[in-house]
Order: structure tokens, then sequence, then C-alpha cells
């Protein structure tokens, strides 16, 4: 099975399933029930073999491990995934356990696991569980793509001079069907796998520089697809992290215009033209 790779922008938003589990019985069991769901995946029968394949693998972005394992357990084996790849990936941690207890499942959250799930393990539990982890890896690569973003603006030459440069009618175009296959992309998968309501935000002000057009608040939000609220809240961050600005309609004081701030829409610039090639 393929990864669920966003490739027309070239960002993993959806991503390969590592399990982990030293019984194998249990191991087939949760591949069937994440293959079912349409997830890619990868299995792993314990902690060593699973860090080869992060490493080896930068698709992975959920990571289901058992917690009593020989060697490295579950628990070591989160914070060796927090220490090593967390800060270069998003990456979503569940333990799974046929010894729960109220420690246990602190302990796990501590070391940033977003769900603790307890054998034996029904098909809905798995379900909701990479439901949750999904929207919340979501949520973690949209603040990566932000960092990256900024890092890029930061390091770029005067934005102006790019903006001029490289922002011609081939671009808007390729702009406009980058947007256009992820709206169509929603009519044949759950649009929760792909949430990344701050993409959506910056890819529809981006176009709008590109036409020399801000627009109103609401239709950047409505480009997200999302509940309004969850994208105005997406927007407030953008505006808080710089990279959008937002100001009253000075003709309709009841309309908040928004749009990319110059070194946002540098950065935004550089990394399109990078994958349109």
């Amino acid at each position: 099975m393929s990864n669920l790779i966003d490739a027309e922008d070239g960002m993993i938003t959806s991503c390969t399933v590592l399990v982990i589990d030293d019984d194998e019985a249990c191991l087939r069991e949760y591949c069937e029930i994440i293959d079912s769901l349409g997830y890619a995946h990868r299995s792993a029968s314990g902690a060593a073999e699973a860090l080869r394949a992060l490493t080896e693998d930068k698709t992975i972005g959920i990571v289901v491990t058992d917690l009593q394992m020989p060697g490295m357990d579950g628990m070591a084996l989160l914070a060796e995934i927090d220490a090593r790849y967390t800060t270069a990936r998003p990456i979503v941690t569940l333990m799974v356990t046929g010894f729960g207890s109220l420690q246990t499942a602190v302990d796990a959250m501590r070391q940033n696991a977003v769900d603790f799930l307890a054998k034996p393990i029904e098909r809905d539990e798995m379900v909701s569980a990479l439901r949750r982890a999904s929207a919340r890896r979501a949520q973690l690569l949209g603040l990566w793509k932000l960092s990256a973003l900024q890092t890029a603006a930061a390091k770029g030459a005067q934005p102006s001079d790019l903006i001029r440069e490289i922002s011609g009618g081939g671009l808007k175009d390729f702009v406009r069907n980058i947007i256009l296959l992820r709206r169509k992309r929603m009519d044949f998968l759950d649009p929760e796998l792909f949430s990344d309501p701050a993409w959506d935000i910056l890819l529809e002000l981006t176009l709008a520089k590109l036409e020399n057009t801000p627009i109103p608040m609401s239709s950047a939000c409505a480009a997200t697809q999302v509940p309004f609220s969850t994208a105005f809240r997406h927007v407030g961050n953008l505006v808080a992290s710089g990279l959008v600005r937002r100001w009253k309609d000075a003709s309709d004081n009841r309309r908040v215009m928004v749009e990319l701030e110059d070194d946002t829409h540098a950065a935004m610039l550089q990394y399109l033209t990078s994958i349109k090639g």
C-alpha cells in the first residue's frame, strides 16, 4: 500500500503508522485493523527494529507501541523517539499494554503519548485512537511548517526582490491547482486524515498576494473546510506568529481583511518555486 502523501505540495500530511509489539498475534491483529482503515503501515517486533525503521522511513508519523517488551520497553522507546526524532518531524505516539494502571498511563502521557490503550483492544478503540492521533499530528505538522517558513523567511533576501522575480502567472496557476487538488481529495477520502487548516490558509493567502488582492478573513477561514471557530483560531495563531497581518476594512468596519506579511510571502514563493521545478 502506498503512503498517504500530500503529493501536490510535497509535504507529508498523512503518514505511515509504525506498530511495535513482541507478540506476533497482537502485531498481526493491529496491522490488519490499520490496513482496513486505509493507513500505510510498518511493523516491528521490538524497540531496536522500530528505531531503525524511524531512521530509514521519514513518512512514519504515528507510532503504536506495546509497553512490555524485552530489552528496551515501550516507555523507554517513547523517550528515545522524543529525543531523536521529534525536532526533525512531527511524530505522534500511542501506548498499548495488557498491564494497565493509572500510574502507567500518567507516565505514558509524560512521554507525550496521545493515547493509552489497554489490551485486548477493540477495533472501534483503535479507530478512535488513530483518528485522534491523526488530528494531533495535523496540528503538529502545521506548527512545524510555520516554523520552517519563519526560518526560510529569516534567511531570505529582500522579500520585494524575490516577489518581483517569481510571482508570474505560471506560479498563480500552480497554487490554484494545489488548492483545487487539496479540496478535490476530500470528495474521496476522510477530510480528518488531511486536516491542516493553517497550511490551507497560507496557500489561500499566497494566491491572494500573488493577485495583489487582500481577502476577507471569512474567505480565508472558508478555505480550510473546518468549523469557522477552528479556522478563526488558526488565523489568530498566524497573526500572533507574525506571518499574517489583519486589519479592519476602511470601507466596511464589519469586515476584517487579511494578507501575508512580505517575509512570509517570500518564504512561500521560495518553497513553491522549489517544488514547481
